[in-house]
């Protein structure tokens, strides 16, 4: 009976110091994976790189210089072109005080031609190469309804001013947002236009000569000095009016 009584004693002593070393390898457990667990961090958010592009164009090439007028809206393009059916709602500044560059000689610009070189004799020019005779200069663009709308008054002008006057188209939609050479010329094929007319890759021709509307004509006389610029889009009563004033100071 002693005997039993000490061993049950004994059992349970060892029942319990097993049970206090058990929770004590536990918790020495929990609190080594706790003190070795590496703190949460904050992951940064990602740095935004730029993505690699073309070298910037200058501003002054993507849209019109800050002195020019902003162009209205324009219709969207047809698929083809009627001209029987061209616009005549005209993008006009009226041309009040002159330009700074009137007086001074005409920027020079290289151009290409899409029709012309049996006039001027090349189809790679600069304007400095078009002389002996005084100039019209029109700067126009593919979707330019008023552009559209004065070229029949143009091509006029040329068939009967072509022996006294050089006349001379240039496309610079490309950088007014109006077309592209690509599509340019097909507005010549379609309304008849015969006179010299081509593009220029020069940007800056349109800061140089003011465009501060599109169509713009610049008159040129024959020593290559600006005689007159007029923005909108001009007749033929205007047209005729101006070269003639240019004409008697020849």
């Amino acid at each position: 009976m002693t005997l039993s009584a000490l061993s049950l004693c004994d059992f349970r002593k060892r029942n319990y110091l097993g049970s206090v070393l058990i929770a004590g390898f536990l918790c020495s457990a929990i609190l080594v994976a706790c003190s070795g667990q590496a703190a949460p961090t904050h992951t940064p958010a990602a740095t935004l790189t730029p993505s690699p592009t073309a070298t910037a164009v200058p501003p002054e090439t993507a849209t019109l210089p800050p002195e020019t007028a902003t162009l209205p809206p324009l219709p969207s393009p047809a698929a083809t072109i009627d001209p029987t059916t061209v616009p005549t709602a005209t993008m006009i500044v009226a041309p009040t005080a002159p330009p700074p560059l009137l007086g001074s000689v005409a920027p020079d610009f290289e151009f290409k031609l899409f029709q012309g070189e049996e006039t001027l004799g090349n189809h790679e020019l600069r304007l400095s190469n078009v002389t002996g005779r005084p100039l019209v200069l029109n700067f126009w663009a593919r979707f330019c309804g008023p552009c559209w709308h004065e070229m029949p008054d143009l091509q006029d002008f040329y068939e009967e001013y072509n022996d006294r006057i050089h006349l001379l188209g240039i496309d610079v939609g490309q950088f007014t947002g109006l077309g592209s050479p690509k599509n340019a010329s097909r507005l010549l094929d379609a309304l008849g236009v015969t006179y010299p007319a081509g593009y220029t890759d020069d940007a800056q021709v349109v800061i140089n000569y003011r465009v501060r509307a599109m169509p713009t004509t610049v008159f040129i006389d024959s020593e290559g000095r600006v005689f007159q610029a007029w923005s909108g889009a001009i007749n033929r009563d205007q047209l005729e009016s101006i070269v003639a004033a240019m004409l008697v100071k020849e």
